[in-house]
This record gives structure tokens, C-alpha cells and sequence, in this order.
């Protein structure tokens, strides 16, 4: 029914002055209107005649009657300035005004602004830029009336879906126009552009840099863990060849099924070498032990297929599980990513079992004398300490997952999609900046009611609550009390002589360039005087602020007389100076009396593209509803939301969509984690069909999956959209080393080995150290959202794989003290 804020721009314009920001969004606000081909609407709030004439019918009878004070008290100082508006009279007002000035209170307060203002302006006469000081700020100043600065502009793009960066076009259109109109910082405006396609397109970049450099990063790491891990160059080469043909592969499989990445998705090439390669280390490092022992390539290859390829496959489909049980979710982000990654993982081990032998049988063939010289399995004994103390081992896990299971309740979901973001990014910062202050917050909620009564009511009933700081409805432009501000209007408006009709914007300004000013000699005489009046030695003892501000006024008065003496052209200096000091005065003279010309307001009276925003087609009210909050926290934005919706059930907006997103993630990360859970176990039972190994393969992994939830509590790192994956994701891959260890105990038990003294042990420890190097890239990315998946990631292989080395042959050391014992125990019908 009504322009939202979803897809549409918000370009923030922040300058130094009042005056330059409305000059700003004005000229900017009026440019982008004329591409239609670019944008379909431009709305300035506040901005136009209207309000330029009416606003202050907008604040409270007490504040213009505090205006209207102020406005007596400066109206001499208004008069003889537009009489005669030059540097001379003006540093005469200044020394005239200080001489009758009562030093402390408001007005204290009040020169001491001034001579601050004037004091810089005779720096600025020598900036490349020189910024004209604001009367409008000088004005209002000791009155209620706010010195607004800053300037949203909200712009309705035409977005190309078709690209990759659908809002390319727009913000280009928008940095090309700024360009053009010479807005820069330097020049005292900054302006900014931030709002979801904004966000999204920084977004989009930076990840394409982050993913890209990491994926590089990631495989020259990984090819030195192989290296460590296989000792064999071809063995190495082998692998990388493996998981290169495995990548592209997937890439063709996301095309085909999807089509497209997303912002989450765009990671699948990180996690697809993280995991992939952990295949071509168990069957090399098994190949290669079985080599250098039997000197037999077929025989060897043969043998380590059928020794851990069972397990290889099963490890596969736990790993996909992990991905594909988010397919079913309404969450669509990981949804995708789970299907290309989880496809991924079941391509990668058809090439494992049938490309990579195929390079160790032509291409690559090993020779164990030459490349095969050390033995595969850990070269210290360090887990001997673990071996010998079982029990501890066990004891100490148990006391680990009853604390976690005491801190794992207290894990937070973060909806923030602006905290998951890059912060450097100046979309994100602009962002950050609304969202600071309530007034100008994006994340404000809508209501609609049928008509203007029953939105009215409305209102009322959500003013009521805590979280809410305003209500807006069409009803709210039509100003209360107007008769009584009138009238406090109409006397301001004699008090400054202020005929119907009187002259608008510019008019002044055309004036005193038409007037000639007074003579070089005259203007530099009253600086110099204001100069020696300021050198009183009462000044230097005083410690009040406008006593500060004189001395401050007398500094660099002299640096400005001293240089106009030095100078070869005085006369530009001082031209200089006053049009940095009296360029905006008549200006802003106009417009205040353009102000006090308002006229009684009604809803007819209201701009059309105020009411097109307030009032839909078929009469329905827009109800506006504002945080008292800053909503930058989640325990806010949900509380926000949550109490509006008590009142108004189908209250929506980008507050409500947030919290509705990071709830139907949050049923999303609970629906996937059950089904990996479920769907993993069924699996283990069919592999095995004993309870046992299924309780021994996945006892490890709870409880590492609990310490890293604890963990995540304990360091302050709350879930989020990007990395809600994290979790199942991790039981499917941790179960694998269970999966393997479990599997190899079966086939070393009797023999008098340790399950750690073989290969499958070091194959473990050298497939999760490459899954948390490559993961542990993603947690140098810029954006929170993805650099907290990698650091949850990191933490949670960390966890796996202590638990599946170190715990789980405790288990598995506790399973044979109870065989023993049952089997040692005489029979009932033994007798």
C-alpha cells in the first residue's frame, strides 16, 4: 500500500552547517529526480516549501514562546546587520555586545558562540575550501528550536535483478551525480549511501574479494598440511589434483541446480576444500602405510580401499547430511548452500575413490623406497599420558559436559543484519549512525488502520508502551494549537518588521553585492579595535566560558591582522572574511521570515507526496511507529517488536522482518540440527547394527558440540544468520573421525596396538587440522557474519577432534573393561 524502506536507498547527507545540509539535499534531492531511468521516486522528509514556510508550526506553543524571546533579544543586533552588513559592523555589534554582556548564564553562552564562529571564520579565509559560518545556528541558538545537520534523502532505485550487483546502476548514478554538484568533505558535506541494496552490494564485493583470497590462501595451506600429513610429493599432488577437478565439478553442480550464489553460499568453495581433501588423506596415508610395507601398488591400493572405504562412504553421506538437512528449511540462504555443498561432498568421494587411484596408478605412481621413507603414524607418544589414565580422561569429560550443559542454555541469536556486515564499510557506518538515534532509526514498525479515527486510536494505545518514543499518522501534519502559535508567529513577525510579501531567499544576498562596503582603512580599524578591546587585562584571569572565547577571538584576530598586513592584496582577504561571516546572514534572514508567514494547516493542505505516503489509495492510515531504543542490541529490536505487535498483531516493517527472519532461522538451525542428529544416528545403526558403536561414535560429538556452544557463551559470540550453519554442520563432519576410530579399533583390537599408534589416528588429526585451516580462513573476512563461521568452526573442529582422540578411547578403553568383566562372570547355568 505505501513506499518501504525494503529495497529503497537512503542517501545521508551530513554536512557542517544547517544551511549547507538543506543547500545539499536540496540540490541533490532535485538531480536525482530527474533520472527516471535510474529511479522511481525521490522523497526529501521535511524537505520543500511547505515546511520551509510551516515548520515551526510544528513545535510546541512553549518552544516558540522560548523563540519568540530569543528572537527580541537579538532583533537589534538583526536590524543594524541588514542595514549594514559588512566586517565593520559587525566586529562593532561584537565589542558593543561584549561591553553590556553579562559573562555567565545563557547569554554568556550565547556571545561565547559567536566569537568562536567569528574566530574560525578568520582561519577558514585562508582554507583552500573556506565554510561560511551558519546564522541559522546562531539564531535559534538558547531557543528549543533544533539545528538539524543532517539530511536523509530516501530514494527508490530500479534494481536490476539480472546482475549480479542489482544496485550497481543506481548507487553509480548517485556517486556520479555528488561528483558533479562538488560535494565532498573537504568542502564541508560528507554524503553517504546506505540502506539494504547499498548494504548488499558492499557486501557482495567484499565477500568476492574475501572468498577469493581466502580460497587461495586456503589451498596453499592445505597443500602444506598434505604435504606434512602424506610425505609424498605425488601423493600431495595427487590430492590437490582431486580436490581442484572436485571444486569444479561442484561449481558445475551449482549451476545446474541453482544458479546463482548467495551471500551465503558464496562460501562453498572454502568449505568444499576443508573437507574435501580429509577423503584423499585417509585412503593416501592408508594406501601409502600399506606400501611402504608391502611394496605392492595394486595389492596396497586394493587392501586400503576395502579398509577404509566403507568408511569413506559413510563419512561422506554424514558429511552431506550436514548440509542437505538444511534443504527442508524456510531458511533459503543456507538452504542453497546446503545443496550445492552437500552435493559437493558426494562428488569428491566418487573422484577419491576412482580419480585419485587413477593418478597414483598412471600419472603418479609412488615408489615406496624413494617417496616413501617415514613411517605414517604420530612420531611421539604424547597421548601415552591419556592411555595410562583412562579413568581421569573419563571423569574430567563428564565434569566438562555437566558445566556446558549449566552454560549452553545461555547462547544468543543475533537478527542484527547490519552487525553481520563489514563495520568499515560506509554503508554499514551510515547505517550504524541512523540506527543510533531513534528519531532517524530505519527500523521503525507500520501499522494500518481503516480510516483516520481508528489509526488515531491506534496510536494512542502503542504511545502507551515503553519501547515506543512516537507514533505518526497523516492526523500528526495537522499541527495542534495553531491559533495560539499563530499568533506567537505574528508578533515575532512585527517585532522583525516583517511585511507580507517580503522578500525571499537570495533577495538579501543580491542586495549587499549590490552595496558598496566601506573603505579598507575603516574595516581593518575595527578589527584592530575589537582586537585591543579584547586585550583587557580582566580577560586573562577569567576562567568563564565566554572569557575563553575572547581570548581564543583575540589569538586568532591577530593571526588574521598580522597576515592583511603582510598581504599584497588586503582587500581580497577581507572580502574574503566577510563572505565567510555574512554570505548566509540574508539569506537565512528570508527564510526566518518566510517562516513566520505560516498559515493555518488541514489535511488538504498537506504536499501530495506526504500523503501518498501516509495514505493509501483506498483510504487506509499508515501508523508509524518509533523506537525509544536505539534497537542496536537484539534484546531491544525483539522487545521493540514483540510490544507492538501485543497491540497491532500484523505490525511489519524491517524491524518486524528482521526478527521474523532470525526466528525462522532459528526454527531453521533447530529443525536441521535434530534431523542431522536423527538421520546420522540411523545411519550409524545401519552401518554397524550395534547401539554400542553408535553410542561410542556419537558421544564424542555431543559433547564436543556442547563445549562449543559453552565456549561461544563464554566469549560473547552470539549465532547469527551467516553462521547458524555451524552446528549441524559440524555433526556431520565430526562424526566421521568418530566414524573412522571406531571403525579402525574393531580391526587392531587383540592385536596389541593402540587405536592411536596407527594411521587412522594421524589421518584424524591431519584431516581436522586441514578443516580448521580452511575454515579458520574464513575468520579473517571482513564480514562479521561470515568471520564468525569460521571462528565458530574453528573452535568447534578443535573440540571434535580433542573428544574423538582423547575421549573416545577412554570409551572405547571402558567398553573392554566391561566386556572383560561380563565375560570373566560365570553363567547362571554354568553349574
Amino acid at each position: 500500500l505505501f513506499p518501504n524502506l525494503e529495497n529503497a536507498l537512503l542517501v545521508v547527507i551530513d554536512a557542517e552547517t544547517p544551511e549547507l545540509a538543506r543547500e545539499a539535499a536540496d540540490a541533490l534531492s532535485a538531480a536525482l529526480r530527474e533520472q527516471t531511468e535510474q529511479f522511481t521516486d525521490v522523497y526529501l522528509p521535511g524537505g520543500g516549501s511547505f515546511f520551509e514556510r510551516n515548520g515551526l508550526l510544528y513545535r510546541s506553543v512553549d518552544d516558540l514562546d522560548q523563540f519568540a524571546v530569543e528572537m527580541a533579544n537579538i532583533q537589534p543586533i538583526i536590524g543594524e546587520l541588514e542595514r549594514d552588513p559588512t566586517v565593520a559592523n559587525l566586529a562593532s555589534l561584537v565589542r558593543a555586545g561584549l561591553t553590556h554582556a553579562d559573562r555567565g548564564g545563557e547569554e554568556g553562552e550565547r556571545w561565547s558562540a559567536v566569537l568562536d564562529r567569528v574566530g574560525e571564520a578568520t582561519v577558514e579565509v585562508y582554507e583552500e575550501y573556506p565554510l561560511a559560518i551558519s546564522w541559522e545556528e546562531l539564531l535559534v541558538r538558547g531557543s528549543s528550536i533544533e539545528v538539524i545537520t543532517r539530511r536523509v534523502i530516501v530514494v527508490h532505485p530500479i534494481l536490476d535483478f539480472e546482475r549480479l550487483l542489482p544496485a550497481g546502476r543506481s548507487l553509480d548514478a548517485i556517486e556520479r551525480t555528488v561528483n558533479e554538484l562538488g560535494y565532498r568533505p573537504e568542502r564541508g558535506v560528507r554524503v553517504r549511501v546506505t540502506g539494504n541494496p547499498a548494504i548488499n552490494y558492499e557486501e557482495m564485493i567484499g565477500l568476492a574479494w574475501d572468498i577469493g583470497g581466502a580460497g587461495v590462501f586456503c589451498f596453499l595451506l592445505v597443500a602444506l598440511i598434505l604435504f606434512r600429513a602424506l610425505r609424498s610429493i605425488r601423493l600431495v599432488i595427487a590430492a590437490l589434483a582431486t580436490l581442484l577437478i572436485g571444486l569444479i565439478w561442484t561449481a558445475g553442480f551449482a549451476t545446474l541446480a541453482v544458479g546463482h550464489l548467495n551471500l551465503i553460499s558464496i562460501a562453498f568453495a572454502i568449505l568444499f576444500i576443508g573437507l574435501g581433501v580429509d577423503f584423499c588423506i585417509h585412503l593416501g596415508m592408508r594406501y601409502a602405510d600399506l606400501l611402504r610395507s608391502t611394496r605392492d601398488h595394486a595389492g596396497s591400493l586394493r587392501l586400503a580401499v576395502d579398509s577404509v572405504g566403507s568408511s569413506l562412504v559413510v563419512c561422506a553421506l554424514t558429511t552431506a547430511i550436514g548440509f542437505l538437512v538444511f534443504i527442508p528449511t524456510s531458511y533459503k540462504g543456507v538452504a542453497e548452500l546446503g545443496l550445492i555443498s552437500g552435493g559437493g561432498m558426494l562428488i569428491i568421494l566418487v573422484l577419491t575413490l576412482t580419480f585419485f587411484p587413477a593418478l597414483l596408478s598412471s600419472w603418479l605412481p609412488v615408489d615406496p623406497v624413494r617417496h616413501l621413507q617415514k613411517p605414517l603414524v604420530f612420531r611421539t607418544t604424547w597421548w601415552r599420558v591419556f592411555e595410562t589414565h583412562p579413568g581421569a580422561v573419563r571423569w574430567t569429560a563428564l565434569a566438562a559436559a555437566v558445566a556446558a550443559a549449566v552454560v549452553v542454555p545461555n547462547f544468543r541469536f543475533d537478527p542484527n543484519v547490519v552487525r553481520m556486515r563489514d563495520p568499515s564499510t560506509p554503508s554499514v557506518q551510515a547505517f550504524d549512525d541512523l540506527l543510533a538515534d531513534s528519531r532517524t532509526s530505519p527500523w521503525y514498525t507500520n501499522a494500518v488502520a481503516a480510516n483516520l479515527e481508528e489509526a488515531q486510536a491506534m496510536a494512542a494505545r502503542l504511545r502507551e508502551l515503553d519501547v515506543v518514543s512516537r507514533t505518526v499518522t497523516l492526523a500528526d501534519y495537522v499541527p495542534a494549537d495553531q491559533e495560539e502559535k499563530l499568533a506567537i508567529l505574528e508578533d515575532v513577525a512585527f517585532l522583525m518588521d516583517a511585511p507580507a510579501g517580503s522578500a525571499g531567499p537570495g533577495d538579501g544576498a543580491a542586495a549587499r553585492a549590490s552595496a558598496e562596503g566601506p573603505p579598507i582603512e575603516e574595516q581593518v580599524g575595527a578589527l584592530r579595535s575589537l582586537h585591543d578591546f579584547l586585550d583587557a587585562p580582566w580577560i586573562e584571569g577569567d576562567q568563564s566560558i565566554l572569557a575563553q572565547s575572547m581570548r581564543r577571538l583575540r589569538a586568532h584576530l591577530g593571526q588574521f591582522l598580522d597576515r592583511v598586513e603582510r598581504d599584497e592584496n588586503p582587500v581580497e582577504a577581507l572580502a574574503a572574511l566577510e563572505d565567510v561571516l555574512l554570505a548566509t546572514f540574508p539569506d537565512q534572514i528570508s527564510r526566518l521570515r518566510m517562516s513566520l508567514q505560516a498559515s493555518e494547516i488541514e489535511l488538504d493542505d498537506l504536499p501530495p507526496e506526504l500523503v501518498l505516503r501516509m495514505r493509501a489509495t483506498d483510504g487506509q492510515i499508515r501508523v508509524q511507529i518509533f523506537p525509544s531504543e536505539s534497537l542496536e542490541s537484539e534484546a531491544e529490536l525483539v522487545r521493540f517488536v514483540d510490544d507492538v505487535q501485543s497491540i497491532v498483531p500484523d505490525a511489519t516493517g524491517v524491524a518486524a522482518n528482521v526478527v521474523a527472519f532470525g526466528r525462522a532461522a532459528m526454527d531453521a538451525f533447530q529443525q536441521a540440527l535434530i534431523s542431522a542428529l536423527v538421520v546420522i544416528s540411523i545411519l550409524l545403526w545401519l552401518m554397524w547394527r550395534r547401539v554400542s558403536e553408535m553410542v561410542l561414535a556419537l558421544t564424542p560429538l555431543l559433547l564436543g558440540a556442547a563445549l562449543t556452544v559453552a565456549t561461544m557463551v563464554l566469549i560473547d559470540l552470539s549465532f547469527n544468520f551467516a553462521n547458524v550453519v555451524a552446528l549441524p554442520l559440524l555433526f556431520g563432519i565430526g562424526v566421521d573421525s568418530g566414524i573412522h576410530l571406531v571403525h579402525r579399533s574393531q580391526s587392531v583390537a587383540g592385536s596389541g596396538a593402540g587405536l592411536l599408534e596407527t594411521t587412522t589416528a594421524r589421518a584424524v588429526f591431519y584431516s581436522a587440522l586441514t578443516t580448521a585451516a580452511s575454515f579458520g580462513s574464513l575468520a579473517f573476512s571482513g564480514h562479521r557474519g561470515i568471520a564468525s563461521l569460521g571462528v565458530l568452526l574453528v573452535i568447534g573442529m578443535v573440540f571434535t577432534v580433542l573428544c574423538n582422540l582423547i575421549v573416545l578411547p577412554a570409551l572405547l578403553d571402558l567398553r573392554r573393561r566391561l566386556s572383560r568383566r561380563s565375560a570373566s562372570e560365570p553363567r547362571p547355568d554354568a553349574a
